[in-house]
Formats: structure tokens, sequence, C-alpha cells
């Protein structure tokens, strides 16, 4: 899955994070990169990247993994100093450059909007963020009822309608009091 994060960085319209830069390495400009992202092997491949708020193109000279990070090195940013200004930014790609899924699985960016109903007909607001937990994500629902947190588990959500822009969900006890 492609931004694989509980948070909602800041990207342009379009756009969907696939890493954040965390801090320059060495001396010849390298920035880590923290992933978020399931597919890692495309920055093997990536000619540019979009970098920060609004998706400046920068085009990538070089990229290879390092314990669980990637190491990537961008035309212009040749010295620590110059990639120091990079710390921070969100690494994006363009919507349309995202991996093709399996079936029946979704991407954050595509869940992120989706209305949010129950099986009896309540209206619980829109999806405006997920969480993941490590055993499974987590809707935060924003509506009337203020922010409530429904767990993507197949005894709770019944129906997604992607083309309707709706989640159907079936309310365990404890879960909407």
């Amino acid at each position: 899955m492609e931004s694989l994060t509980g948070t909602s960085p800041e990207l342009a319209e379009g756009y969907v994070a696939i890493g954040q830069i965390a801090a320059p390495w060495g001396i010849r400009g390298q920035v880590k990169v923290i992933l978020h992202t399931d597919f890692p092997e495309r920055f093997e491949t990536m000619e540019v990247a979009y970098l920060g708020p609004d998706a400046h193109p920068v085009r990538v000279v070089a990229s290879r993994p390092y314990k669980g990070h990637w190491l990537v090195a961008f035309e212009g940013y040749d010295d620590r100093t110059s990639a120091e200004a990079l710390r921070g930014l969100w690494v994006q790609i363009r919507r349309e450059e995202v991996m093709p899924l399996e079936e029946g699985e979704r991407y954050v960016f595509q869940l992120v909007g989706l209305r949010v109903r129950t099986t009896d007909g309540r209206d619980l607001g829109d999806i405006g963020e997920v969480l993941f937990t490590g055993a499974n994500e987590v809707f935060v629902v924003r509506g009337d009822l203020g922010e409530v947190l429904i767990p993507y588990i197949a005894d709770v959500v019944v129906a997604e309608d992607m083309e309707a822009g709706e989640i159907l969900v079936e309310p365990i006890p404890g879960l909407l009091e």
C-alpha cells in the first residue's frame, strides 16, 4: 500500500506519499528515506520524485536499500549541507503511478473521504484517516457522533461500494457508545 501512515501528510493534489526524508546520509548529498510504501523496489527505477507540499520534481540520480530504509541522491543536492534542506519532506509520486493492487485491496488515499453508514441506515460520517495498529487498520470516522474508530475487519465492514463512495458497517456491541 502506498502512504501507509496514520498521519495525513501535506501533499500536493493528485500525489501519493511513498516516503519521508529523515536526514542527510554521509557527505555526498544522499538522504535517508523512511519508507511509506509496500513497494520500495520502485526506488530502483525511479527517475523523478516529487518533493514537498508543492510536489517539486527532482531527478533521482542514485538509490539503494539500507537497513530497512532507502538512501537516495537527488540531482542538485551534492553535499550534506544542501541535502539538509530536504529533511522532513515527503517523497511523492503521481497517483497514476501507483502500483496495481490485488482484487479487494485499497490504497489509503482511496479510503479517505468515503462515507460510512451502518447496516440500519445511520450515517456515521466520513473517513478522515486510517490508523495502522499492527493487528488491523482502523478508520477514523468524523461526523455527527464526533470521532468514531471503526476497525477494518470482516465482522464490522460488511460492504465497500467504491463507485458510490460508501462503506457499510455492522457495529459490534459497544462500538458506537
